[in-house]
């Protein structure tokens, strides 16, 4: 897709960011944009180097009316106080609708995390300062033993529920997006095959999934599934197109294996994220297809 050009599917994702917390030289963390006819208007996650991609994007900030963040590490939050400060200089005087997973032990859930951020006390208060600035904080279960999706919102043709995921010690959530008959799923971070996500996955067109680590041990290995797992819960879940993502260096220094083994063990179509792709989610068709910007 060209810089400024306007994805083709009524339902369509570009890739912001196909990293994780591990800097890479072609790779920013994690983020997300969902296209709605051809409209900017929902943001899965931000993290650090997706402010970069939405400039190379070429991306009209204002537009997005929702934040949805799987959790709150830093790889999936570092680019949100910038792309919220870019929406209100370029224009927005509306409030922006941030949902994120309630908090648990030492870690704040989403109301907190806002406003640690920018509440009056927060570490950007001056934001309030900005004409209409506001932000609508939405908490979702987070407790990965509750087995019943939310519904976060309903608007049309537009559904968007979650489910919480296991990732650690870390309050985390997975999201499926529905709109007209096309429907998109991201795991977030999650650490192992998960019965619940599997059933708030089932059918969906598109399965974005975390494939942080490779199949051997390595760092972390234990927050995140490895490539026969996510090829097993793509599987069981019976989506139509694999979008692996979030890589660290171990799994980017061998992906070729690691796709060899998704392959191996899920039928489907399987799609290596890479930054600023863009998948086109199909109308019906129990397909996605992907091209680059």
């Amino acid at each position: 897709m060209d810089q400024g050009q306007v994805p083709e599917g009524r339902l369509s994702v570009t890739v912001l960011g196909s990293g994780g917390p591990i800097p890479s030289s072609h790779r920013a963390s994690s983020g997300y944009v969902i296209w709605l006819d051809g409209v900017p208007r929902l943001l899965v996650d931000a993290g650090g180097g997706t402010f970069v991609r939405m400039g190379e994007l070429g991306l009209d900030v204002p537009l997005i009316d929702t934040v949805f963040l799987t959790h709150t590490h830093i790889d999936h939050t570092g680019g949100l106080a910038p792309f919220v400060m870019a929406a209100y200089m370029a224009g927005r005087t509306t409030p922006l609708t941030i949902s994120g997973p309630a908090g648990r032990d030492i870690h704040p859930g989403c109301t907190r995390f806002v406003d640690l951020l920018f509440g009056p006390r927060g570490a950007w208060s001056y934001m309030h300062t900005f004409d209409g600035f506001g932000i609508d904080p939405v908490e979702l279960p987070s407790d990965p033993r509750g087995e019943t999706a939310t519904l976060v919102l309903e608007d049309g043709d537009l559904q968007i529920q979650s489910i919480a995921v296991p990732h650690g010690m870390m309050p985390s959530v997975g999201y499926r997006i529905d709109y007209a008959g096309a429907s998109v799923v991201f795991s977030g971070d999650i650490q192992r095959r998960h019965q619940p996500f599997i059933d708030l996955a089932a059918g969906c067109d598109v399965l974005v999934h975390d494939q942080a680590v490779p199949e051997r041990e390595v760092a972390h290995s234990h927050l995140h599934t490895k490539p026969s797992e996510t090829a097993r819960v793509a599987r069981e879940a019976g989506c139509h197109t694999l979008v692996l993502s979030h890589f660290m260096p171990e799994i980017d220094a061998e992906l070729d294996g690691a796709v060899r083994i998704v392959e191996e063990n899920f039928p489907g179509r399987v799609v290596v994220a890479y930054d600023l792709m863009t998948i086109d989610v199909l109308l019906g068709t129990g397909a996605g297809t992907a091209k680059p910007c």
